[in-house]
């Protein structure tokens, strides 16, 4: 297959200065609202969660001094999308991919991570993957909570934020099991409500949201108008071409930051 993008780059298939995709500061119908209980708050006693250095290297997490090719590839994607949502004030990022397995979740992942290591900017990693949820088990959080009991008014949100031990610009919002109904809680009032209020109350972070295949669900569609952006995950000699055009149909007039390719033949790391 024809190569699809340039390993780890961004290729635009919208200018940089698209119309970014309409987000919803309606209020929820009373109707809809979520229980107090469940309504976000401050963040303040976050789960710290241990740093194994050896687990995350064996499951691809990359590290801020990590002096791989790969680390220095996730630097060069971090340098255009901070100039991009800088430059336009976008917020909330959505990583997607067609369909599973083409590492979505991992991109996400060391994409905050690399963020994170930036000094002037602090991260939010959102898990709205309510079908298969995977950021809590690849960062090893050991969370007792996520977004799944929040959802079922079971926790406050204040319980749910994990910190990582010496990375102290990243905060996660894990989930923890899979949703039944995930498309529906993604387009209900709680989404919407939870995704302001976190705009609003982490005004100086940038949120990255993981959310399940453009491709198997309608998921993502139901909660695309809340997202500033997208970022594309797409995976060489895997990803179909067809599948590629499908996704970039149903996105629609939802904002494409770029798009990530995974799994390249070829390195473009050169000594210097």
């Amino acid at each position: 297959m024809d190569r699809i993008y340039r390993n780890l780059g961004l290729a635009h298939w919208q200018r940089a200065t698209a119309t970014p995709a309409p987000v919803s500061h309606e209020a929820p119908d009373a109707a809809h609202a979520m229980p107090e209980t469940a309504r976000p708050v401050p963040a303040a006693h976050a789960h710290l969660a241990p740093l194994d250095r050896e687990m995350l290297r064996d499951r691809r997490v990359i590290m801020a001094d990590d002096s791989s090719s790969a680390a220095h590839a996730y630097r060069m994607l971090r340098s255009q999308i901070l100039r991009q949502t800088r430059a336009h004030k976008l917020r909330t990022i959505g990583m997607v991919s067609a369909v599973d397995g083409e590492g979505k979740t991992l991109t996400a992942v060391n994409l905050a991570l690399s963020l994170a290591a930036e000094p002037n900017q602090t991260v939010l990693l959102v898990d709205l993957d309510l079908r298969k949820p995977g950021v809590a088990e690849l960062l090893c959080l050991g969370a007792e909570h996520g977004l799944d009991s929040w959802f079922e008014a079971a926790a406050d949100l204040s319980e749910l934020f994990v910190r990582i031990h010496g990375i102290e610009r990243l905060r996660v919002l894990p989930t923890l099991r899979a949703l039944p109904g995930s498309s529906e809680l993604l387009a209900g009032a709680s989404t919407a409500e939870l995704l302001a209020e976190l705009r609003g109350r982490y005004s100086d972070r940038l949120i990255i949201v993981d959310l399940p295949p453009v491709l198997l669900a309608d998921d993502f569609l139901t909660v695309a108008s809340l997202l500033d952006c997208v970022l594309l995950v797409v995976s060489e000699g895997r990803t179909r071409r067809e599948d590629v055009s499908r996704m970039k149909e149903l996105l629609g007039g939802v904002r494409v930051l770029g798009t990530v390719l995974n799994s390249s033949t070829e390195s473009e790391r050169r000594s210097y």
